[in-house]
């Protein structure tokens, strides 16, 4: 035993805590070849597509496109950061030193909208110098993803985009749409003042505009046209040189299939000459541009009618994620349907549980065993852990690398201390990701990996990530109505279950009153409540915004006297205590 532990000691002080090499061997860092080559499409270059039109690659994970009008500029999209937007616009200023006169968000997605204030400033914006275009529902859906599951959202973002790795595992890597992005910068963010419903036909510095409604990867996604030109703007309506993301990792809301086909079929109407999407680079040429837009219509519609085809005939999810698989002239095209960034099984799974929710029809699932006792049950039917772990070693040895973390997994639901498994299952995991040509897979694989290894610091990378998913400026433009409603998810319920309380919001500047009524485990919103609160505050949405950006609380303010209270501060104290801090708990995503 002694002889053990010290060959033990001596390969792990050689190896590193990455290798294992005690439990399965090292695994050597390595990137898919075909996803390596796909990150010289994002070099950094300014492409000229026409004498207006140019489009910014390689900065930021999304494009920046410059449309030069007779005096002045706009922009389509903002890109992640303000750092990097304003490298962009230092490049456009090689080009034209003409004002910004308007910026169009294509979407509420933060890689798109994050960066403005590297563009422009906020009273630029104000005095009317400078507009921003968007579609009507951004702000709604923005606070809507932001207020409710900012926590969740952010923590996944970053494993998607594998802002928590570093040194090898990045190494020639790129983000599948765009360059590799830079992890936890603040972002920032200027209300639009200029809105579209389904399509605004309009010129702005002499040049005329068709902006459209596209929904398709976002549901609020704006497409931009050019007529004199024939310049199409598709934004991310073709997600860029990749099978599109008809579900994220990180997760969403349902993407309807058929009518992002509708959509990009409305773009086809336009018979474009260029193409310039705001991941990739431009495509030019009437008959490339239909081209890509037919593939990549065809290829969502492919997967989307064989699912529901196959849904029909009764499959499963899993048995769906086995069956449906582009043809070879689907598969094959490059790179528009290669699948770096959205693969075909996360598609048909997103298809079936958007048609018919997560019940597959068999009654086992409507109350299974919970996880940690099947687990227990099924190590005892195995002969013990010992014996389980065994399996685990000999299927990684076979390069079975699911099976062996599927096995390890069983051992950590029971035993989430057990290192041994744990190690089996990230060394698994590192093997997976290093040889996936996905990098959502790719990034997942590997950030699970550094949890399982006690290398990740979940709530200080939640807390990172609410930088982006919920940076002050998005805080300081959030509807009031919109803040207060979303405390009632954070209700810690299980504590006020026999407490009946309120607390009501009063907003002079606003001539608004709100209320929040704790009720045995529940919290009621309501606007303008009609019974009286037991206690109250009086106080401004500037006042109010200086709390969610968190540079005061509501009881120091009321303390100081920026907030007026009617009631007593004991009693403010415990409703305030009934709820939970945003990010405030580290979030687990493997160990369960």
């Amino acid at each position: 035993m002694r002889i053990k532990l010290f060959f033990y000691l001596i390969a792990t002080s050689l190896l590193g805590s990455n290798c294992f090499a005690d439990a399965v061997g090292p695994v050597e860092p390595t990137i898919h070849p075909e996803l390596r080559k796909h990150t010289g499409h994002f070099v950094k270059k300014i492409y000229k597509v026409t004498g207006r039109v140019y489009s910014a690659v390689g900065w930021n994970i999304s494009n920046i496109v410059m449309i030069v009008g007779d005096d002045g500029l706009i922009l389509v999209d903002a890109g992640l950061s303000p750092e990097s937007s304003r490298e962009v616009l230092a490049e456009f200023r090689k080009i034209t030193d003409k004002p910004i006169v308007a910026v169009i968000y294509s979407h509420f997605h933060h890689d798109h909208i994050a960066g403005i204030k590297g563009l422009v400033s906020a009273e630029r914006v104000k005095s009317g110098e400078t507009d921003i275009y968007a579609h009507a529902s951004l702000m709604q859906r923005l606070v809507g993803e932001s207020a409710i599951l900012g926590p969740i959202l952010g923590v996944r973002a970053g494993y998607t985009f594998g802002f928590y790795l570093k040194g090898a595992d990045l190494e020639q890597m790129n983000a599948g749409i765009g360059p590799l992005p830079v992890g936890g910068r603040p972002g920032s963010f200027i209300t639009p003042t200029k809105l579209v419903d389904d399509v605004l036909n309009v010129t702005i510095a002499g040049v005329n505009l068709e902006i459209i409604h596209a929904p398709s990867e976002a549901p609020d996604e704006l497409a931009v046209y050019l007529p004199d030109s024939r310049v199409l703007i598709d934004t991310e309506v073709i997600q860029g040189p990749t099978f599109p993301n008809m579900y994220t990792l990180r997760g969403t809301k349902f993407r309807d299939p058929v009518l992002w086909v509708r959509s990009i079929d409305r773009l086809r109407k336009l018979k474009a000459a260029y193409l310039a999407p705001t991941h990739g680079q431009p495509v030019m040429g009437e008959e490339k541009v239909e081209e890509v837009l037919r593939m990549t219509r065809d290829g969502i519609q492919y997967v989307h009618d064989q699912t529901v085809r196959y849904m029909n005939k009764g499959f499963t999810p899993d048995e769906l994620a086995q069956k449906i698989k582009l043809p070879p002239h689907l598969f094959d095209y490059e790179p528009y349907l290669r699948q770096y960034y959205g693969t075909v099984k996360q598609a048909v799974r997103q298809i079936y549980t958007g048609y018919l929710g997560w019940y597959e029809g068999d009654p086992v699932e409507l109350d299974p065993t919970p996880a940690t006792i099947k687990a227990e049950r099924l190590i005892d039917l195995a002969g013990g852990s010992g014996k389980v772990e065994e399996a685990a070693r000999a299927a990684y040895k076979k390069r079975d690398y699911q099976w062996a973390a599927e096995l390890a997994t069983y051992l950590i639901r029971v035993d989430k201390d057990n290192m041994e498994a744990r190690k089996i299952k990230a060394a698994a995991f590192r093997q997976l990701g290093y040889a996936s040509m996905n990098i959502n897979w790719r990034n997942w694989y590997l950030t699970s990996a550094l949890e399982l290894e006690d290398n990740l610091d979940t709530l200080m990378n939640a807390k990172k990530m609410a930088n982006v998913f919920m940076p002050p400026d998005i805080a300081v433009e959030m509807p009031v109505d919109a803040a207060l409603d979303a405390w009632t998810s954070r209700l810690k319920a299980e504590e006020t279950l026999s407490v009946n309380m309120s607390l009501g919001f009063e907003f002079p500047d606003l001539n608004k009153t709100y209320g929040l009524t704790i009720r045995r485990g529940v919290c009621q919103f309501d606007v303008n409540p009609e019974s009286s609160m037991d206690i109250t505050l009086s106080l401004t949405k500037p006042a109010f915004n200086e709390v969610l950006s968190g540079k005061t609380t509501i009881e120091a303010a009321a303390l100081r006297g920026d907030i007026r209270l009617m009631g007593e501060m004991s009693e403010l104290k415990r409703f305030l205590g009934y709820f939970e801090s945003p990010g405030a708990s580290p979030i687990s995503l493997t160990l369960h």
